[in-house]
């Protein structure tokens, strides 16, 4: 079996304290019953430093913690408890919050390599394309601030349009203060901030001066997803899908300044 290893900036002990401090806020810090062997807070914050280390499997990260702590439960168990968080972490991640101008962009999220998809089970996965070319699976549509911090997202099959995602995303958008919407020419409709084509005849607010290098922060937010291994999921079930996005999107929140 491959040896993942990691080789970060920072301890392994200090990145989970680092996201406990924010678990033991919003999940319990008791366990339920005798044979339950760690708390839903300290269950949570192990998940989310697999993304610090960018261990490319979570089976594979949970090996590595078992080794420094004997009573931990088996990656099974741990795993179907934190489905059953699920809920309560996508809640989390999209807390709603007064914001002048967001950005919006969708990135490809393959479930199987292209020459498998026949064979290919996982429930909802079509074919979708993407500026890398076509790929068969999950796209991620998301909001992300000039901060660079992933405020709303939605996971769903490939070949739906990003316009009919975007109008998805803007059903809670007054929740958000009525924001500005950034984004690119794949938007072209009323209601986004987006660099006009040549036929365009009315404004559609984009400036030269500001708005290319704003749209860029929300590439290097996708980038920094993909580089954590955000992709790497053996995960059989949408469930699994989401929980995997979802730990990414609160590690990433979670581990800027």
């Amino acid at each position: 079996m491959v040896r993942y290893r990691s080789r970060p900036s920072v301890g392994r002990r200090a990145a989970i304290r680092h996201f406990y401090r924010w678990t033991r806020r919003h999940f319990s810090t008791r366990k339920t019953c005798g044979h339950q062997k760690v708390t839903d807070a300290g269950l949570v914050a192990l998940l989310l430093s697999r993304f610090v280390f960018k261990v490319p499997y979570a089976s594979s990260w949970w090996s590595l913690l078992r080794e420094d702590r004997a009573g931990l439960p088996s990656y099974t168990q741990a795993y179907m408890r934190s489905v059953r968080l699920l809920a309560r972490l996508e809640a989390l991640a999209t807390t709603a919050e007064h914001l002048a101008e967001v950005i919006i962009d969708s990135m490809p999220l393959p479930v199987c390599r292209p020459k498998r998809t026949k064979r290919c089970t996982f429930p909802g996965a079509r074919w979708g394309y993407g500026t890398q070319g076509g790929f068969y699976g999950y796209k991620l549509h998301a909001w992300v601030t000039g901060t660079g911090r992933v405020v709303q997202y939605e996971l769903r099959p490939a070949h739906l349009h990003d316009v009919t995602m975007g109008y998805e995303l803007n059903r809670r958008w007054p929740e958000f203060g009525g924001p500005k919407i950034i984004g690119d020419k794949g938007y072209a409709t009323l209601g986004f901030v987006l660099p006009p084509k040549k036929n365009t005849r009315y404004d559609t607010g984009w400036r030269v001066s500001r708005h290319p290098k704003l749209r860029k922060r929300i590439e290097t937010v996708f980038s920094q997803l993909v580089a954590a291994q955000v992709r790497s999921v053996q995960a059989k079930t949408l469930s699994g899908l989401r929980l995997c996005v979802v730990l990414a999107v609160l590690a990433h929140n979670l581990a800027r300044p």
